[in-house]
Order: structure tokens, then C-alpha cells, then sequence
């Protein structure tokens, strides 16, 4: 009985060591993560007719007025040079064919980005978009997405 006991708990033990592992390998959520918007700045201008909300993580690169509408880059602090990972509210030079846009009003948010982190925070953007006194159900994708 006892050897087949300690037979039972030897192969127990590295079935339990495994479950550890992989539990505390999987990535925790932090506060200003894509996934948790409660701990998110706000980007106000009393400038432009609107605000939305970024990751703590993330930085406002660009802010400034052109032609028509005010301009708005934001980019994770730290991150790469690669402006297709950038999110840009109103970019004059966006090139819609080759990216993701969501119109509002007549505010664009755009990102070339492909990586799965910045069009979740770009999703989450373009949701909590928020026009000044005007009426924003008029979320609508278009193009690529």
C-alpha cells in the first residue's frame, strides 16, 4: 500500500510543480494595461472639440492644430520609433488604404499598427472617444477593420 502511495504522490508532485508554473507565468494585468481603462489619463484641449482617454503608459507625442482640425499622435513611452505603432487623432498624412480608421463626427482616429497591444488600446480609444457638447453615436469604422 505504501509504495503505491508514494508511486501515486511522485507522479502528483510534477503535475503540481507544472500547474504553478504556468499559472505564475501568465501576465498579470496592471494598472494602465489596454484591458483596464479606470486607471487611464484624459486628454483634454480646450482648443480641439474633444477628449479621449490613453494608457498611463502611453505619452501624447503631437498636438497641434492643421488646417481644419486639431492633430493628436499618442505612442507607448519608451516605445520604438515605429509610427506605425502610433495612434493618431486627425493626421493630416494618414493614408486610410493602409490603416485602421474609426470616424466621429468629423474627428479620425487611425493607427497603422498591426500588433495585437496597440489595436486593443486603439479599440478602447476610439470607444471612450468623446466629442464636446455634440451627440458621438456615430462610431463607425472605415476601413480594414
Amino acid at each position: 500500500m505504501t509504495s503505491r502511495y508514494h508511486s501515486f504522490t511522485r507522479g502528483l508532485l510534477p503535475l503540481i510543480f507544472l500547474v504553478f508554473v504556468a499559472v505564475g507565468s501568465a501576465p498579470a494585468k496592471k494598472a494602465g494595461d489596454a484591458g483596464d481603462t479606470a486607471h487611464w489619463l484624459t486628454y483634454s484641449n480646450p482648443k480641439s472639440n474633444f477628449t479621449f482617454m490613453y494608457p498611463k503608459g502611453w505619452e501624447i507625442t503631437d498636438d497641434f492644430f492643421y488646417k481644419t482640425h486639431w492633430s493628436v499622435n499618442i505612442q507607448k513611452i519608451g516605445g520604438d520609433e515605429d509610427s506605425d505603432n502610433w495612434i493618431r487623432i486627425n493626421s493630416p498624412q494618414f493614408q486610410e488604404e493602409d490603416g485602421i480608421c474609426v470616424k466621429v463626427g468629423e474627428e479620425r482616429i487611425c493607427t497603422y499598427g498591426r500588433d495585437p497591444d496597440v489595436l486593443e488600446i486603439f479599440k478602447k480609444v476610439a470607444a471612450g472617444f468623446k466629442l464636446k457638447g455634440l451627440q458621438q453615436d456615430k462610431n463607425r469604422p472605415s476601413n480594414n477593420e
